[in-house]
């Protein structure tokens, strides 16, 4: 390589590593993406009743009813209790495991700042009207779709707490008083006013004739959601995560802590439109991204642990491929490596873009269902097994072969040009 392209290199690298550094030490960044972490085990439970709960195999729900003696309506309310108390209310949950990650990174109360954020909300949330009822909450008001403004809410809240907090605006209390007694008090003054200031943007809101959610998700919400939403803007977040890896940052924690939020609420449009019997609108969800667009560097395992021939790639493929069943790729990244190999990096940018659009086309031909949204698996979860579980269909799991395959094939004339230097050096030493 020559020196200037090894200068140039290194200098790239460099920008991509302050950029990557400063993405990780942002606060607010790194609080929506430990605020999402947070949230990820209840989707997962929730996924595992509402299988059951929707389950579409006509034969398997009146098997159950014929079992327990009670009507299939009955039992699959039962089970959609854990749903409506987890999945339905994502919002909300992401709204109180936002607050508690930015607080603690601010170091503050985190019990008052999550406690004044939860007010918060539910100030920023529409209420209904009925006669037998009162003013009642809708699940649907605090599910994923309420993500952003639940987000914005946690963090304003922390912000205007602290700066409140700084400026000892607080009652103070005498230092004998435990800390578990004054701390409420300190904090009386601070979560009174953070309240005020959202009545007020309620009561400004409501002006527009519209509600907080639908306000924010059209205006601020919008670019995201066209950007997360489509497969162009997909294959460009995909291609920005893969340079990152291939520079040797983690490309998805950087680019899923901002878009998850996106993805996670056109996952909940799908779910939502499945339980009323309807099609999934959006191909492009939670489920598409982590199960159908991030398959690729696979290839580069399969395509060396079949056709490799030197010591080097056949100690590596060996050792990758259990990992790689659940989809950990750090062994082949920096075993191979992937990372700055210019040899491989046409394959590392584009592999898992090429199948992530083969997985969409499919889809939009009707040929393969799109994710439904009722289960949620987590990243771990192994090929072939995740795609028969989102989308519900053995479809799904013939995709994920198909796009294993493709990946392979466009990996292999790279790997053996690799391997072939490697396999001659081998036999000279």
């Amino acid at each position: 390589m020559s020196e200037n392209n090894q200068s140039f290199i290194s200098s790239l690298q460099l920008r991509m590593g302050k950029f990557a550094t400063a993405m990780n030490r942002n606060m607010y960044v790194t609080a929506i993406r430990d605020a999402m972490l947070a949230y990820v085990p209840f989707t997962f439970i929730a996924s595992v009743f509402l299988i059951f709960a929707a389950f579409p195999v006509e034969g398997f729900n009146n098997f159950i009813t014929n079992l327990i003696g009670v009507e299939t309506a009955v039992w699959q309310g039962k089970l959609l209790i854990v749903y409506n108390a987890s999945l339905a209310i994502g919002g909300l949950l992401v709204a109180i495991t936002t607050a508690y990650s930015i607080s603690d990174k601010m170091n503050l109360n985190k019990l008052q700042v999550v406690l004044t954020a939860l007010v918060s909300f539910l100030i920023m949330t529409p209420t209904i009207f009925l006669e037998e009822s009162g003013f009642v909450l809708k699940l649907a008001s605090v599910s994923a779709e309420s993500m952003f403004v639940g987000m914005l809410v946690s963090i304003f809240t922390a912000v205007i707490y602290r700066a409140i907090d700084r400026k000892g605006i607080k009652i103070k209390m005498p230092a004998s008083v435990p800390p578990a007694v004054s701390a409420p008090f300190e904090s009386m003054i601070p979560s009174f006013l953070v309240v005020i200031v959202f009545w007020i943007i309620r009561l400004l809101v409501d002006l527009t004739g519209m509600t907080a959610v639908t306000l924010i998700n059209s205006t601020l919400g919008l670019p995201l959601t066209i950007l997360g939403g489509s497969i162009f803007g997909s294959i460009l977040v995909k291609l920005f995560e893969n340079i990152l890896w291939f520079f040797g940052l983690h490309g998805g924690s950087i680019v899923q802590g901002v878009m998850t939020p996106v993805w996670q609420m056109l996952e909940e449009q799908n779910r939502v439109a499945t339980l009323a019997g309807q099609v999934a609108p959006n191909i492009i969800s939670n489920s598409f991204f982590t199960h159908f667009m991030s398959i690729g560097l696979q290839g580069a395992v399969l395509a060396a642990l079949i056709f490799a021939k030197s010591k080097q790639y056949k100690q590596v493929s060996r050792i990758s491929v259990a990992p790689y069943v659940f989809n950990v790729g750090e062994p082949a990244l920096f075993g191979f490596p992937i990372m700055l190999n210019f040899s491989l990096i046409i394959p590392a940018f584009l592999s898992s873009v090429v199948s992530g659009v083969i997985a969409y086309v499919a889809m939009a031909l009707n040929l393969v269902p799109v994710p439904t949204g009722l289960v949620q698996l987590p990243w771990t979860t192994p090929v072939i097994l995740s795609g028969f579980l989102v989308t519900n269909s053995w479809r799904g799991a013939v995709l994920q072969m198909i796009q294993l395959v493709v990946v392979t094939l466009f990996y292999l004339p790279f790997i053996k040009t690799v391997d072939n230097k490697l396999y001659q050096q081998e036999r000279s030493e």
